[in-house]
């Protein structure tokens, strides 16, 4: 290098004043960079102090607490190279904030006259008790019969438990419960509520019956009660928390009628009245309503030909046996197994005993438990009970169950499938072909279970999904995919092992959170 010793200018000098510039940019970089890891590492360990303590902020002395921060501070920093000036906590109402300010020393950057980079970070836990509105989705479908069942109890009651043990006042949570299989039960004392199609106006009261026919009445006119459950609403308002208005009918729910099947009682399950004669459409049949009598009078405004119908109600046939796992009587209530669903509620006691009568019976159908679920905890109709969704401090979770993939039967003749909360295929309500393959009724079940899901989430309920000894692709791609995020699925091998899961949502619902 020759321009140390050039002897014609002033190279030499000039490289001297430059060098100086082009080490500090150079070093600068390198000390920003230090720069950025440190406020980093500071950040987490400030969160992980602030977190550690805020569990037992306003049990145990606030003093103390700050000590104990600033231990597991300190330890979480140890050879980070940060000289810490101060450390704070502080509370300010429903807020915990936790303060640092340090610096770090530079390298090459003191050569700018630069010899200390600023590291002060800000972490803040709202310590406020929050407010948690848990709906229980329970699948009860007849494949929970026996230990599962059993167990199923035992861990919801866990879930409460926890949850009730964790907070200090009972307002702060409230439980529900939906348990759901074809159908769902939305209690029968609601028929008088405005969110009830009382007086058959939507397109769902006309299925199978004639337009205009009150569901209840009809069940009143054959000397049956209404057990409870609805009818699944047309779709896209069977996935949504439309409100239901009296001024659109549609977005009213019907009351469940399963209508009366042909006289074959090897072939159908529901025979419970003489048919009028014999047709090789079994649709003919079913939707022939002169045999309900003066009944269909009753409880329609449009009514028929008098001369078509017979003079009184008919009288309901004796009960048979055709599922081998389902005990509900044959009639209009057919299938209606669930128990009622119980609204957001602050009684941990009732809730548990409502739990405990969950018994086990019918197929499964996912899209209604995780759409009731979100139901309940809406703030408006049907349930009204729910907080606000703008209110920060309200968490709405749902934990969905389920031990089976979502199954209607598919049939070969007409009907094209058993009745359900959609009615029969052949009715149009399902989305399928009006004789599909079981295939093409499988995937537009699971197809709505995932636009219930995407839709509740979309309105900011958090949701866990468990799946309970299964091990097909089916059900891990529904409830993987319906769950918040991976974290809040659990797959549970053994029915035995559910409390564990349980127990572990509970812990996961009551972590605090960062504010910031």
């Amino acid at each position: 290098m020759r321009f140390w010793f050039d002897q014609r200018g002033n190279t030499a000098m000039i490289f001297a004043v430059c060098v100086i510039p082009l080490l500090a940019i150079a070093g600068g970089a390198i000390d920003m960079t230090r720069h950025r890891t440190a406020s980093v590492e500071t950040q987490a360990a400030l969160d992980a102090a602030l977190l550690y303590v805020a569990h037992d902020l306003g049990e145990r002395d606030i003093e103390v607490l700050k000590v104990e921060a600033r231990q597991v501070f300190d330890e979480q920093m140890q050879g980070r190279g940060v000289a810490i000036r101060d450390f704070q906590i502080v509370q300010d109402g429903d807020d915990i904030t936790a303060t640092v300010d340090g610096d770090i020393e530079t390298t090459l950057l003191g050569l700018a006259g630069v010899t200390k980079l600023d590291v002060s970070r800000v972490s803040q836990v709202r310590h406020s008790e929050r407010k948690f509105e848990i709906a229980m989705s329970l699948d009860t479908t007849g494949s929970m019969q026996g230990e599962k069942i059993v167990q199923l109890r035992a861990a919801a009651k866990l879930l409460v438990d926890k949850i009730d043990a964790a907070t200090s006042k009972t307002s702060s949570r409230r439980f529900a419960l939906v348990p759901f299989t074809t159908w769902v039960n939305v209690g029968p004392d609601n028929f008088g509520a405005d969110w009830i199609d009382q007086d058959g106006r939507s397109d769902v009261s006309a299925t199978n019956l004639l337009p205009r026919t009150s569901r209840v009445a009809l069940y009143e006119a054959l000397g049956e009660v209404w057990p409870g459950c609805v009818e699944a609403r047309e779709y896209p308002l069977d996935v949504n928390d439309t409100l239901p208005e009296r001024r659109n009918p549609e977005t009213l729910f019907t009351p469940s009628f399963y209508p009366d099947e042909p006289d074959d009682r090897r072939n159908y399950a529901n025979d419970y009245l003489e048919d009028s004669g014999w047709s090789w459409n079994p649709m003919n049949l079913i939707s022939d309503v002169s045999k309900y009598g003066v009944a269909i009078l009753r409880a329609s405004t449009n009514g028929l030909d008098n001369g078509r119908i017979r003079g009184r109600a008919p009288d309901l046939k004796r009960t048979y046996r055709f599922y081998s796992d389902v005990n509900t009587p044959i009639g209009p209530g057919f299938n209606c197994a669930p128990r009622p669903i119980v609204p957001l509620t602050e009684n941990a006691t009732f809730i548990k005993s409502e739990i405990d009568r969950l018994q086990a019976e019918g197929s499964t159908n996912m899209t209604e438990g995780v759409a009731w679920g979100w139901r309940v905890l809406s703030p408006e109709a049907p349930f009204t009970e729910g907080g606000a969704y703008n209110d920060r401090n309200v968490d709405k979770v749902i934990v969905l169950l389920s031990d089976g993939n979502n199954h209607i039967s598919a049939r070969s003749d007409m009907r094209g499938s058993d009745y359900s909360a959609y009615g029969y295929a052949a009715n149009g309500r399902m989305g399928v072909p009006s004789r599909p393959s079981q295939a093409q009724i499988w995937t537009e079940m699971d197809k709505r279970t995932l636009e219930a899901c995407s839709n509740a989430k979309a309105a900011g309920v958090v949701i866990y999904t468990v799946r309970l000894e299964l091990t097909d692709e089916r059900s891990d791609g529904v409830l993987s995919k319906c769950a918040t995020s991976p974290e809040h699925y659990m797959d549970v091998p053994d029915a035995a092992q559910l409390g564990e899961a349980f127990s572990r949502i509970a812990e996961d619902v009551l972590q605090l959170y960062l504010a910031k």
